[in-house]
């Protein structure tokens, strides 16, 4: 006996796939530019640059050390993004298995991500009035109110019997392998 899976875990799966595959892409782009950042900014010529005025901050020297250390938290950023990137395809897998885990993981990201989405439309709409917000970036606000839209509803979906009637089922086959298996063999 089997249980047909949702639709909607397919959509959904899909969305995450997508988002993995973006935030793959992100990786690899970052991994490039912390590569030839020190380069690049080895061959800038920072004399012309005056910062000492202000804060007693000398750059005319190329200070390597302070590239590098950027240089490293360039590629930390871009192992951090690659290693965001697995993690949702590892998700997304574990959805289409309906594995009970992938669920769980699924509804804590969407009510974080709510959640900041929330407070991102909150911080923009309090740094100006509310039409210089939506008139001048409406890019941020459009943006976050299409992914609470999107958060709100995979939260539902994921709550509906049917759905978890799925992860349930599915969380519950034993595998041939599993210790209860083994004990009814003997």
């Amino acid at each position: 006996m089997s249980i047909r899976r949702p639709i909607g875990i397919i959509i959904i799966s899909t969305l995450i796939i997508l988002n993995g595959s973006f935030l793959l892409l992100s990786g690899i782009v970052s991994f490039f530019l912390a590569s030839n950042f020190a380069d690049s900014l080895n061959n800038v010529d920072l004399t012309s640059f005056n910062f000492a005025g202000r804060n007693n901050t000398d750059v005319s020297s190329n200070n390597s050390n302070t590239f590098a250390n950027i240089n490293y938290f360039l590629y930390v950023i871009a192992v951090i993004i690659t290693l965001f990137s697995l993690i949702h395809f590892v998700i997304s897998y574990g959805l289409l298995k309906g594995k009970s885990w992938a669920r769980t993981i699924t509804l804590i990201i969407s009510f974080i991500s709510l959640i900041g989405n929330i407070l991102m439309i909150m911080i923009v709409l309090s740094l100006s009035s509310i039409v210089d917000s939506i008139l001048s970036r409406p890019s941020i606000i459009v943006g976050n109110i299409l992914t609470i839209i999107i958060n709100i509803s995979i939260i539902y979906y994921l709550f509906r019997k049917e759905v978890k009637d799925y992860f349930d089922f599915s969380s519950s086959k034993k595998s041939f392998f599993s210790s209860s298996s083994l004990d009814e063999l003997r």
